[in-house]
């Protein structure tokens, strides 16, 4: 793309069109930026525009903002991407223009540039850009000599970005030369800045000057803490330990000292706050990290922490400095230095003055619970609240309670008991006394390791549920005090595991009421208690303690209660909801009286959340909860499918004409789920369906790949006759090759070839053999991984105990003529042994005994040596432990809470594809193994001792010995 005036007349346009609120200009700008991006010189041309000053702030903030999101997908796009990356000359153009424009541009957008320039040097930086740090240094002194701030503080916020990675990435030699290359460049500088500044701030401070003077110098002061933070983070540098008394003497100053002019307005005192909050960060590394050399400073920095704790107020926008000020106490508490803590009273001081005060309610949480249910519940509910004041609190009695354990459990069940006789008197008014109380007892239970299950030393669980919980939950006013019904709900949650099976089952009835509550909390903490207690295990972990029985009184009012709570204003789309309603289907027994309101309500969600897909989590629970419907009300009658294919079959076909994009994975494997369950013939609109699969178009997205898969397998499976029609069978195979030819996609290739091997006739593939061996002997020359080695071995397998070893030699031979001892020598024997899963391990060690016991070339005595490797192989494979040999059968497994719309793909655990064993008649591959090698050595005999003598490791001699004595068998 030339620079000329057409060039930035198109791009201005397209910019402002992009900033449109039409959706039409400005779709169409987005894609004639997303069409000319891929042409060199692109990003220049951008960057160019962002420094042409003709150009109105607006359109060159896009503009930059663009210029950032292009160089994170093209700078050093991964290979498979398919995206075309940025020449190296239009790199260089590029890093050479960035700091000068950064450094002159408004502050919007330097801050983008800044970002963009941390893109290239998290790629390019320092080897790449030996460059960028003196330019940067240069500045800098150019920018203090002028007493410039505004470009002072751009470039410490561009290295602050750009030094951030030697907090996050493992430690390595190349990481600390980067890391030493940047201490000697810019500590130095970094510490002359710091102090100058620190100068400046006192002078100021002393003559009264404006909060307008100081601002730009505490920002500075805040971006020089965050660089040392990061330059320090791995080791202390011996640059910063001989400056260590100069940089603590100002880290101290700004803990204990009081800026009015700043600190006058919510602005002013946020800034001195996020100062102060930065310098509890390093001092935290320091205590961390550097505990010797730091022990001198601590006496008066937890002092000084201590006072700043007792002053700051319960303001939101004081949090920060809070919870970093806490944890600092916190790491002391579990450091060597904790005695500082064991003086008389002082752990009831903390409690006191320190912990309840943040513990307690504050009218900004309750607001919080009232305007953003999610945003509460992801802070309270089971620890993801760690930055939070409540959280943090609670874990500096838990630091401390490391080394004063009696000390702090007397002093908070004295304060839990003092809080809980305040709700006594005026049950009305202090009823925050109360949640006080029972977010002590919860935040300071302690999991135990391997399990769900909690204690606590606080309090007798038993005790405390019936006197102080189950008031709450007996309640008949479910809207009543709703905080206090969230705590309560809470500590059921997570005491679930100490509450016996019958006590559990008669409040099950009041859970259920409580899913009318009309808080958004208390309706989500019901379903949540609801969905964790049909987790729960058996004491030693054997089954789950609550089965459909138990839950089959209360389940059509539970699954109404359930679907009416999705009513609620705000709980449209509440994931906590629809994982209870997941979950309560994939335990209930689901007569046809339960299924049918229930798919009709889920098709009626999945209907409305088809116009708009915005909670990735919710929708993943609702396809999950579809199809655990449909597989566990098939099970017990499989007429319903008729019903469940008029219902969903609608939103389905809605999903697939409409292109929504985030749903076709999910349609994909419900309707595989779907084919799967009938009786052939297939209906005509699965047919239409299979045709689309067969369109090269469907396959274009990666995201859709494993659920395509998936379908075209059911298709395999449930109509073959179908498959081989009309050249359709040489279609799934060129989708096979297509798929195998790649390493991000080979295993889905095999998953395919493998179905046709299991479900078509041997006349029907016949033809297409040597150019499939073909496909897989070309990547396997060009691009072999153990993935795909360990996939050809159960491919060829599979195709020797379904069709036999003299079809599979003779069509491996197609390719090339006695193709068959290069294969067993280099590839199968050696990867043999590394085949795992039960199945897997069976069919591995079946077809490779097969091979050698029916194979005549591998019978003849030329061959005898590999005869003997492929049996030492085999008996490492069978006599590996069992845990060593088999794979985890994973559960359903959680969906984490960041999981979004991208081009990774979402497996529905609920509509999985049942594993089918091809060698059910046999039962014990080690003892088909033995059997079948004395058979063959009883009509030779003396021949086969002689050559397992000479080519099974030792160890593989004794252990095909004691096989052979455990089942009874001889090799003669």
């Amino acid at each position: 793309m030339e620079w000329n005036q057409t060039t930035l007349q198109f791009l201005s346009q397209c910019f402002l069109h992009t900033l449109s609120p039409v959706p039409e200009p400005r779709r169409s700008a987005e894609k004639s930026l997303a069409e000319a991006a891929d042409a060199p010189n692109y990003g220049l041309a951008v960057l160019r525009l962002v420094a042409e000053p003709s150009i109105d702030e607006q359109t060159r903030h896009a503009a930059a903002v663009n210029f950032k999101n292009h160089l994170r997908s093209r700078w050093l796009p991964s290979a498979d991407s398919g995206i075309s990356p940025i020449v190296d000359s239009e790199k260089e153009q590029i890093k050479t223009l960035i700091v000068s424009l950064m450094l002159s541009s408004s502050p919007r957008i330097q801050s983008q540039l800044s970002e963009a320039l941390a893109v290239i040097g998290k790629h390019d930086f320092p080897k790449s850009w030996p460059a960028l740090l003196p330019e940067l240094i240069a500045n800098l002194k150019n920018a203090v000599n002028a007493g410039d701030y505004a470009s002072i503080n751009g470039i410490l916020g561009t290295a602050s970005s750009i030094f951030k990675k030697f907090r996050y990435q493992y430690r390595t030699d190349d990481l600390f030369t980067d890391l030493k290359y940047c201490l000697d460049s810019f500590a130095a500088p970094l510490t002359e800045i710091f102090q100058k500044t620190s100068s400046l701030i006192d002078s100021s401070a002393s003559s009264g000057g404006s909060a307008a003077i100081l601002k730009p110098l505490f920002e500075s002061q805040r971006l020089c803490c965050r660089i040392f933070y990061s330059l320090n983070f791995q080791d202390l540098p011996e640059f910063f330990e001989d400056h260590m008394k100069e940089w603590m003497g100002e880290f101290k100053k700004y803990l204990a000292s009081n800026y009015p002019a700043l600190e006058s307005t919510k602005e002013g005192l946020t800034l001195v706050d996020d100062l102060r909050a930065a310098v509890c960060e390093n001092i935290n590394l320091y205590i961390e990290k550097n505990e010797e050399e730091f022990k001198d400073f601590l006496n008066d920095f937890a002092l000084v922490v201590w006072t700043l704790l007792r002053d700051v107020s319960k303001s939101p926008s004081r949090d920060q400095l809070a919870t970093t000020a806490i944890k600092f106490l916190t790491t002391v508490s579990t450091s060597v230095h904790h005695a500082l803590f064991a003086g008389d009273n002082v752990i009831k001081e903390i409690c006191q003055s320190i912990v309840v005060p943040n513990v307690c309610l504050r009218a900004e949480d309750e607001e919080v619970f009232d305007m953003n249910y999610i945003e509460f519940i992801r802070r309270d509910m089971e620890g993801s609240d760690v930055d939070t004041r409540r959280r943090i609190a609670c874990e500096l009695l838990k630091g401390l309670a490391t080394n004063y354990k009696t000390q702090v459990t007397e002093v908070v069940s004295v304060e839990i008991q003092k809080l809980l006789s305040s709700f006594s008197a005026n049950p009305a008014t202090n009823w925050k006394d109360k949640d006080c109380a029972i977010y002590l007892v919860v935040s300071l239970s302690t999991k135990k390791a391997g399990g769900a299950s909690v204690s606590t030393d606080l309090i007798d669980v038993q005790s405390f549920f019936t006197n102080i919980i189950l008031p709450e939950l007996q309640s008949r006013d479910v809207n009543s005090f709703p905080m206090l019904k969230a705590g309560s709900l809470k500590f059921l949650t997570l005491f679930r595991s100490h509450m016996p099976k019958p006590f559990a089952m008669q409040l099950f009835p009041e859970l259920v009421r409580f899913l009318k509550a009309e808080s958004n909390v208390v309706h989500s903490y019901a379903a949540s208690c609801i969905e964790k207690l049909l987790l729960v295990k058996e004491e030693g972990g054997q089954g789950n303690r609550y089965a459909a029985g138990d839950i089959s009184p209360f389940l059509l009012q539970l699954m109404t209660n359930l679907f009416d709570a999705l009513k609620f204003p705000e709980s449209e789309e509440n994931q906590y909801l629809m994982k209870c309603i997941m979950r309560v289907l994939g335990v209930a027994d689901i007569s046809a009286e339960v299924a049918g309101p229930c798919i009709g309500g889920l098709t009626s969600i999945l209907n409305d959340v088809c116009k708009n897909p915005k909670n990735p989590i919710f929708n993943h629970y609702l396809f999950e909860s579809v199809a655990v419907l449909v597989r566990r009300a098939c099970e017990r009658d499989i007429s319903l499918i008729s019903a469940f294919e008029t219902s969903l079959f609608p939103s389905l076909q809605m999903i697939l004409a409409n292109d929504i994009t985030e749903f076709l994975p999910y349609a994909f494997q419900l309707l595989a789920q779907l084919v799967e369950l009938n009786r052939p013939p297939l209906a005509p609109s699965y047919m239409h369906i299979f045709l689309l699969l067969l369109s090269p178009e469907s396959w274009k997205r990666s995201g859709n790949v494993p659920a395509l898969v998936r379908l075209l397998q059911a298709f395999l499976q449930k109509a073959p006759h179908e498959v081989t029609q009309e050249n359709r069978l040489s279609q799934v195979l060129g989708i096979f090759e297509k798929l195998v030819a790649s390493p991000s996609t080979d295993d889905q290739g095999f998953y395919i070839l493998n179905t046709i091997i299991e479900n078509l006739d041997y006349s029907v593939i016949a033809p297409y053999m040597k150019g499939v061996w073909g496909a897989l002997f070309t990547r396997l020359q060009n691009k072999k991984t153990v993935k795909f080695q360990k996939s050809l071995v159960i491919f060829m397998s599979l195709f020797l105990v379904k069709h036999g070893q003299a079809y599979l030699v003779e069509t491996m031979n197609t390719v090339q003529p006695n193709i068959l001892t290069a294969i067993l020598e280099h590839f199968w024997i050696p990867n043999l042994k590394l085949i795992m899963g039960t199945i897997e391990v069976k069919l591995a060690a079946v077809a490779a005994t097969r091979l050698i016991c029916e194979t005549p070339a591998l019978l003849d005595p030329s061959a005898a040596k590999l005869w003997g490797k492929m049996l030492d192989s085999i008996v490492t494979l069978v006599s590996r432990p069992e845990q060593e040999r088999v794979l985890d059968e994973p559960e359903m497994p959680e969906i984490s809470e960041n999981v979004g719309y991208t081009a990774a793909f979402v497996n529905l655990h609920n509509a999985g594809k049942k594993e089918e064993d091809p060698l059910k008649d046999i039962k014990d591959p080690k003892q088909f193994v033995v059997a079948s090698v004395s058979r063959l050595s009883s009509a030779s005999p003396g021949r086969f001792p002689q050559i397992i003598g000479e080519n099974l490791e030792q160890a593989n001699q004794a252990a095909l010995i004691q096989l052979c004595n455990a089942y009874n068998c001889g090799i003669a």
